[in-house]
């Protein structure tokens, strides 16, 4: 994760850098960087499985604005580079040892490295303020996957378990997204959005299965994304 981090400032700090040489609007690059909380749910498909409500998780990152239409600013190609927090909780049963059925609930905290293909419209400036709508796709990778037991039959547990090669390594979701920025001074923008990242693959693999009936987990994780940043 360290590494992840380092990657990301490094690649900010060199953008940022280049995007100071555009002096004047509409630029044909804007470069931000943003963070913020999000909230996480799983969707399982499983009969037994039970999503046990919306979990706290984070994103960050760097964002980057193509103009499409020069010397129009009102359509642009969104992509950019991200670190998603994805965190979820299930309960269900499951064989925790041999020949011991027990009803779980368990905590799952997967990381991904995200790449957004998307397009961005924006309204015309009103006085300070500008208003965006975002619409496309959210690609990700996963780098971590970790599964922490929470309860075993209603005693509390502390276990943790690595699940990465039982992680589907490729995460695609629909990503939508509506917001503002907020002209600071000169290039500098305020920006905030409330995205919706659906995802239309599954979580995990064919071999993650549950060891009672030995069918496959299926589920798949949704989220609502509260983002803050600041474009240069």
């Amino acid at each position: 994760m360290r590494k992840i981090s380092s990657i990301i400032i490094i690649i900010c700090i060199i953008s940022i850098h280049t995007i100071f040489g555009q002096d004047l609007r509409p630029r044909t690059v804007e470069v931000g960087v943003i963070a913020g909380p999000t909230l996480c749910w799983a969707s399982p498909k499983n009969v037994g499985y039970d999503n046990e409500g919306a979990k706290i998780g984070g994103m960050y990152g760097l964002n980057v604005d193509i103009n499409l239409a020069k010397p129009l600013k009102n359509y642009f190609f969104h992509t950019g580079i991200n670190a998603r927090h994805i965190r979820t909780e299930l309960s269900f049963n499951d064989e925790y040892k041999p020949y011991d059925t027990a009803t779980i609930e368990a905590k799952y905290n997967m990381v991904y490295l995200s790449i957004p293909t998307a397009i961005k419209f924006k309204t015309d400036e009103f006085g300070r303020f500008v208003i965006f709508g975002t619409f496309g796709m959210d690609n990700s990778f996963c780098v971590s996957s970790k599964l922490k037991y929470k309860e075993i039959n209603n005693v509390k547990e502390d276990k943790t378990e690595n699940i990465y090669k039982q992680t589907f390594f490729v995460r695609e979701a629909l990503l939508v997204c509506l917001g503002f920025e907020f002209l600071i001074k000169n290039n500098t923008k305020a920006s905030f959005a409330l995205a919706f990242n659906n995802s239309f693959t599954p979580t995990y693999r064919k071999d993650y299965t549950n060891k009672n009936n030995g069918e496959r987990v299926d589920d798949k994780s949704r989220m609502f994304e509260f983002q803050f940043g600041f474009i240069f």
